[in-house]
């Protein structure tokens, strides 16, 4: 068991553990890149790591952080794979109670039931993929740190010297979405992060080229099946 505290505007390096990791942020929101892609992490949720999974964390505001390693033969109960996981009470208070100094019965039992509660959700509605391909990897950067960014995919081929058919087919490939789902997307996850530190719901629309809070509403609940307002509210409420 672990706590750590990062500062605003932190970005680290890609490492694995070698024992698998729970990742629950108990003040700030977490963004966490692994191989397969990009999760947004807010309070009401943890990220799930299996052993050895490359993996960097980043957050624009300040952040803290419980990690809960795993190792033996509890790791049988626990998924496989990397993903999102819904924080019920439950779950929230076995972590903290993990935290906490303990006799190694209570600590097995707590063990067996976080084991119970752990239930990942691999590419959740707001997941941004992975792109592999060099020229796909240029506009990834682009977005990551414009998601407002309104250049046609046109101008893109342009620019990268492709054509406007090779990049479609190369979106629709490497991420299985076209490329006007995937900028979308990538807005939703720049718009989930600044909706976690209380920003304005119209200042994130025109920022990020929704046009429009309402559009924006839209747009949103089309992909979370709330609107910005119940969803922080209804992620704790899952499970």
């Amino acid at each position: 068991m672990d706590r750590s505290v990062f500062p605003a505007g932190f970005r680290g390096t890609w490492h694995a553990h070698p024992a698998a990791q729970l990742i629950y942020p108990s003040r700030g929101v977490m963004i966490l890149e692994t191989a397969a892609g990009c999760w947004v992490v807010p309070p009401q949720q943890a990220c799930w790591l299996p052993s050895n999974e490359n993996h960097r964390v980043q957050t624009s505001a300040g952040f803290e952080m419980l990690s809960v390693y795993c190792r033996g033969s509890v790791l049988r109960r626990l998924p496989e794979a990397p993903g999102v996981v819904a924080v019920s009470g439950l779950l929230r208070e076995c972590i903290f109670a993990l935290e906490k100094a303990a006799p190694r019965s209570r600590r097995v039992s707590l063990a067996i039931l976080f084991s119970q509660e752990v239930s990942v959700e691999i590419a959740p509605s707001l997941f941004v993929p992975q792109l592999r391909s060099s020229r796909l990897r240029k506009i990834e950067t682009a977005l990551s740190r414009e998601p407002g960014n309104d250049k046609p995919l046109s101008e893109w081929a342009s620019e990268l010297g492709a054509s406007s058919r090779t990049l479609a087919r190369a979106f629709e490939r490497e991420a299985n979405m076209t490329f006007t789902d995937y900028r979308r997307q990538a807005r939703l996850r720049a718009a989930l992060v600044r909706l976690a530190e209380g920003e304005p719901i119209t200042n994130i629309a025109l920022d990020l080229s929704f046009g429009s809070a309402s559009n924006f509403i839209r747009m949103f609940r089309q992909a979370t099946g709330v609107t910005p307002g119940k969803y922080f509210q209804s992620q704790s409420k899952r499970r």
